[in-house]
């Protein structure tokens, strides 16, 4: 598939429906249609309610059936733009401007966003981190004056991985909220994003020894003594903190607890991907149609 490097690209390639139909068919069957139920490699379009119909067994789907857009009332037209600005911003857009740019009501901008942001979310095994990998945690949004060191108050807990490059630098980080900085919490956090044998780089906290030695990983590990010298022992886990509080506080102004996974999940991919923008689009679509399944609006308002 073809990536539109440019806003007139884009417009020119998917400014009709019909153009985003067959992209969208292209897409889902590159080898051309095959039935879900029984394989057939024969169909023909229902016109009047826009299914395919399996010449052999007459299962009928739609083109954006059990995708993130399954049963959307909205444009394909829209939803590819949608796809579009998400996957070429450099900073991403709120719920708010998105609408504006797309031309729907409030709450399908958010509706919209926050399937395409779903998508984004990493599946388990996706992009685990090796070599050396900084790790530590933050907490965020809440407040008050308990709020202090490991004492989370009414904030969240979140875990921080961030794999080092040869030359010391940010190659690939993950986040994730956790109920609390235990060792129970921070291996959880550890299993799911670090790969086997690694080494994780972390401060004095006594828990991530007990995570290091039951996930059979090496550790390194330096007391920070002072609170002001986090960023000196672990800078690149600190950097991506710094980076996605003022990310979401630039553009979102704040987040709920509720929702802060999706915002978690959003900043990482972007950042993981920022060397591949010129492919984010198709990309963004694949997870879109091929591999992230239905989500209600009452599974995205639920509470975590």
């Amino acid at each position: 598939m073809e990536h539109p490097k440019t806003l007139v690209e884009f417009m020119e390639m998917y400014g009709t429906e019909e153009a985003c139909q067959q992209a969208l068919f292209d897409h889902r069957w590159p080898d051309g249609y095959a039935c879900p139920r029984c394989g057939e490699t024969r169909c023909y379009e229902v016109r009047t309610r826009h299914l395919l119909e399996c010449t052999a067994c007459g299962y009928q789907v739609s083109l954006t059936s059990g995708t993130i857009l399954h049963k959307t009332r909205t444009g394909l037209r829209k939803w590819f733009l949608a796809i579009y600005l998400m996957s070429t911003t450099k900073k991403a857009l709120s719920a708010a401007e998105l609408g504006r740019q797309i031309g729907v009501a409030s709450q399908t901008a958010w509706t919209i966003r926050r399937k395409i942001v779903h998508s984004m979310a990493r599946r388990g095994g996706e992009l685990l981190l090796a070599g050396t990998v900084e790790m530590d945690e933050t907490y965020v949004g809440g407040g008050g004056p308990d709020a202090r060191g490991r004492r989370a108050g009414d904030k969240a807990v979140v875990a921080v991985m961030a794999q080092i490059t040869a030359g010391g630098g940010l190659a690939l980080a993950h986040m994730r909220i956790i109920p609390d900085a235990s060792t129970d919490s921070l291996r959880d956090a550890a299993r799911a994003t670090v790969a086997p044998k690694a080494v994780l780089k972390t401060d004095g906290w006594a828990a991530y020894q007990k995570v290091a030695s039951g996930l059979d990983l090496g550790h390194d590990a330096t007391v920070q003594g002072d609170p002001g010298n986090a960023a000196n022992v672990l800078p690149n886990v600190h950097l991506v903190i710094s980076n996605f509080k003022r990310w979401v506080d630039g553009i979102f102004h704040g987040v709920s607890n509720k929702h802060l996974q999706s915002y978690l999940d959003e900043f990482c991919y972007r950042l993981n991907r920022r060397y591949q923008r010129t492919d984010l689009f198709r990309r963004l679509l694949n997870r879109c149609c091929l591999y992230c399944g239905p989500v209600t609006y009452a599974a995205l308002t639920a509470a975590s």
